[in-house]
C-alpha cells in the first residue's frame, strides 16, 4: 500500500510542475513585453515570474527528493531558461534588422 505521505509529495510535486511552465511563460511572456514596449514594470514582473520560478524549480527537486547529478542539472537547466530568452530576443532582432537592410537595399 502506498504510504499517505508519498502520495501527498507526488500531488505537491505535480503542482509545482505547473507552476514551472506557469511561471515560466511569465518569465519569457514580459521579458518580450518590456523589451517591445520599454516598461520598466514589465521588467520587473519578468524578474518576479523568474524568482517564482526557482522557487518553484526548487520545490519541485525536494518533492522529488533529487540529489547529486540531478541537481547540478536542475541548476543548469535553471541558469539556461535564464539566458535563454535574452538569447533568442537579440537573435530575432539581428534577423530582422538584416531582413530590413536588405529591403532598403532593394528600394
Amino acid at each position: 500500500m502506498i504510504e499517505p505521505v508519498e502520495v501527498q509529495r507526488f500531488a505537491l510535486a505535480a503542482l509545482s510542475a505547473g507552476a514551472v511552465v506557469l511561471f515560466g511563460a511569465c518569465y519569457a511572456v514580459f521579458l518580450a513585453l518590456s523589451r517591445l514596449n520599454g516598461f520598466t514594470l514589465l521588467r520587473h514582473l519578468s524578474n518576479l515570474s523568474y524568482a517564482a520560478l526557482a522557487a518553484s524549480v526548487v520545490s519541485l527537486a525536494w518533492f522529488l527528493r533529487l540529489d547529486g547529478a540531478w541537481l547540478v542539472l536542475v541548476a543548469l537547466l535553471l541558469g539556461g531558461y535564464f539566458v535563454a530568452p535574452r538569447f533568442i530576443w537579440r537573435l530575432s532582432v539581428a534577423t530582422h534588422d538584416a531582413v530590413e537592410e536588405e529591403a532598403a537595399r532593394r528600394v
